[in-house]
């Protein structure tokens, strides 16, 4: 397949290109203006990399109109949660419009690509007890600004899917972490704390609120199942990817803890508190078991543990 990913710098873009290359694909992506491929740098020479906006309605069509594409995967997105609520107008500009003008490129140039678009799990927001594991007819009910672009970006693919025809298919990942994350996020930032501590770099990790529990997958598990959907997904709809069981933050601490080489102190941060926070989270993946096979495969403990020998290996360069 020649595949086209926004986003393609991003964490789960670029493991999501290198996934792609595995199988045999032609991968051309997209970056910012201004942004070091870091995270492709290591493949950089197998993409055909285009810069610009998704936010730019002429940025894609643009990119269409040197090549056909046999599928799409819209990864580009402002992913982190405090960021968004930061910017809130920047975060629909990407999140909601990005993807209405994707839509609209593919409507009007390639109408016969499939379309994975990545929204999220957040979308369900603070679902009650007796609805979990949380199954793709919840209702919305979006607790931040992240999830409410997500959530407006898949009301508006369906008159797309309905009225044009478009192959657009929805994918709501729940957490998912690995190599690459950036640690503005939980297992990421206490990972690179870890292997701060180990390098004599810091004296102890700072942490926030530890009892919200969350389903978390591996990345690599996560744009596994973005592929199969492209491959056997249905037309207009939207899939859960998560592990159908949730664990706290103090589990993800205490187990990359474990894993420290020396022993290692915590101290309350107040700044890393959340001021709207959903305690308790977890997704079925029934729905895309069944259409696809797709399964979670990696263990949540070598996930962990892959995520925090990167982080030991970035700090080994830069010392």
């Amino acid at each position: 397949m020649r595949v086209l990913i926004t986003g393609t710098e991003g964490f789960a873009g670029s493991h999501l290109a290198e996934h792609c290359l595995a199988q045999g694909d032609e991968v051309w992506g997209t970056c910012q203006a201004g942004i070091r491929a870091v995270n492709v740098a290591h493949i950089l020479d197998q993409l055909t990399m285009r810069v610009g906006d998704v936010s730019n309605p002429d940025f894609v069509k643009g990119i269409l109109r040197e090549a056909r594409f046999d599928a799409l995967f819209h990864l580009a997105a402002v992913s982190f949660v405090p960021l968004a609520e930061r910017q809130p107008a920047r975060t629909y500009e990407i999140n909601f419009l990005g993807a209405v003008h994707l839509l609209d490129a593919v409507r009007t140039l390639q109408p016969e690509a499939r379309v994975v678009l990545a929204s999220s799990g957040e979308i369900y927001g603070n679902a009650p007890a007796n609805q979990m594991p949380i199954h793709e007819d919840l209702p919305f009910a979006p607790a931040n600004i992240f999830a409410a672009g997500k959530a407006a970006m898949e009301l508006a693919t369906r008159p797309f899917v309905a009225t044009y025809g478009v192959h657009a298919m929805l994918v709501r990942p729940f957490n998912h972490t690995g190599p690459r994350q950036r640690t503005d996020f939980v297992c990421s930032t206490f990972a690179e704390q870890v292997a701060r501590v180990e390098r004599g770099l810091k004296p102890q990790i700072c942490v926030g609120d530890l009892s919200p529990k969350r389903d978390f997958c591996d990345v690599r598990d996560v744009v596994r199942g973005y592929r199969l959907l492209v491959q056997h997904g249905s037309k207009g709809e939207a899939y859960n990817l998560s592990s159908g069981k949730s664990v706290s933050i103090r589990y993800i601490l205490d187990t990359l803890m474990q894993m420290a080489r020396v022993k290692v102190d915590l101290k309350e941060d107040p700044n890393r508190m959340r001021q709207t926070q959903v305690m308790d989270v977890y997704g079925s993946y029934e729905k895309i078991n069944k259409c696809c096979g797709w399964t979670p495969e990696i263990p949540l403990e070598k996930t962990l543990r892959d995520l925090l020998n990167w982080h030991r290996d970035q700090l080994a360069r830069v010392s």
